[in-house]
């Protein structure tokens, strides 16, 4: 079975345009699966089908893993890999929830803030999808980085105008670590295990820079959190 570093490393894109997607979020997908390691999973879903989900089969080959959301028909269909068709929006409404559980790992990475919905009630959904003892390895942009903050004193706004698309609408909403910490707490859940990192992009040249003044600068800088959400 490869390292971690070994399968990122050995992603290929699905398509041409999604050739920039993959380098731009690859030390990223590194670090998520450095996440997903620390909760030892046997049985995976996977929220948001993308390159993590390539990953995950790639390197808990022996895992249950199914994924739930949108359908990405770039990606091709995984042998014994289910998928369940659902629009996380609809979580608003229990007797909409899917009728699956028993996963001690559920991967929800770069989702969350795409989504309308209140998150609360998708978390809601995804803990009664866990089985006891199990965790949320969840990641998403921090709206407090550094980057945000210097085009704030340029008087634009860092954030984007939600798109026509409505599988692919932008950012509705982006979380700050203390209000994942309590969102998590409302739906009966603990999120103490969390880290900072600028796992975007290359992370060299201009950006080794950059990644430096977000270590040492006080306040939350750095542009993305994990965190490992269990339940109480």
């Amino acid at each position: 079975m490869p390292s971690i570093a070994e399968a990122v490393q050995a992603l290929q894109p699905v398509d041409a345009e999604s050739a920039n997607y993959l380098d731009y979020h690859r030390r990223r997908y590194r670090y998520l699966m450095e996440a997903v390691a620390r909760v030892t999973p046997t049985r995976i879903l996977d929220v948001g089908m993308s390159y993590q989900t390539m990953l995950l089969r790639e390197l808990y080959p022996a895992a249950e893993l199914e994924t739930i959301g949108y359908f990405d028909y770039r990606f091709p269909r995984m042998p014994e890999v289910l998928h369940t068709e659902f629009d996380l929006n609809d979580a608003a409404d229990e007797s909409a929830w899917p009728d699956r559980g028993g996963f001690d790992v559920i991967v929800m990475a770069e989702v969350i803030e795409h989504l309308h919905v209140a998150p609360t009630h998708v978390l809601r959904m995804l803990r009664k999808m866990l089985r006891p003892g199990g965790a949320i390895v969840l990641q998403t942009p921090n709206p407090i980085n550094l980057a945000r903050r210097i085009t704030l004193l340029f008087g634009q706004s860092p954030f984007r105008v939600i798109r026509d698309d409505p599988k692919n609408p932008g950012h509705f909403c982006e979380y700050t670590v203390e209000q994942l910490q309590e969102i998590a707490a409302r739906c009966q859940m603990s999120a103490g295990e969390w880290s900072l990192s600028n796992y975007f992009g290359s992370g060299r040249g201009w950006q080794r820079v950059y990644n430096g003044l977000c270590a040492v600068l006080p306040g939350q800088l750095h542009e993305g959190i994990t965190m490992i959400v269990r339940v109480l």
